[in-house]
């Protein structure tokens, strides 16, 4: 599986092996290149413990040179409630699928395993 993130743009994300490309958002983005980063799975309980990391990331995809603003946005994605988590992953989910279709995309999917860990599908590791 390759993927380029086009940095020119910060929308596009590049799949060679399909000739595909796909428009993700700055927290799409930044979620998408945690999990790619962590073939071992996150817990979405465990989200706040990569805080440093998803700022880091989330400041090379972001347009906001406000910190604080950014770091609302990141505060969103780990929030309590997981739901702009959820709903993150979930549009993550329907751009492959609609560039890739359902069986093409299913190695790009962020998926929850029966540990309850996080990964990109493609990228499962046995642990």
């Amino acid at each position: 599986m390759v993927i380029e993130f086009i940095p020119a743009d910060r929308r596009v994300v590049s799949l060679p092996e399909e000739q595909r490309q796909l428009c993700l958002n700055p927290v799409e983005r930044t979620l998408f290149r945690l999990f790619l980063l962590h073939p071992e799975g996150i817990s979405a309980d465990d989200l706040l413990l990569h805080w440093p990391e998803l700022c880091r990331l989330y400041e090379k995809e972001s347009r906001y040179d406000d910190k604080p603003l950014r770091d609302s946005a990141m505060e969103s994605l780990c929030g309590e409630s997981k739901s702009v988590f959820y709903a993150t992953i979930s549009r993550i989910k329907k751009k492959f699928v609609g560039v890739l279709g359902p069986l093409k995309a299913d190695d790009y999917i962020i998926q929850r395993d029966s540990q309850g860990l996080y990964r990109i599908r493609g990228l499962r590791r046995e642990v």
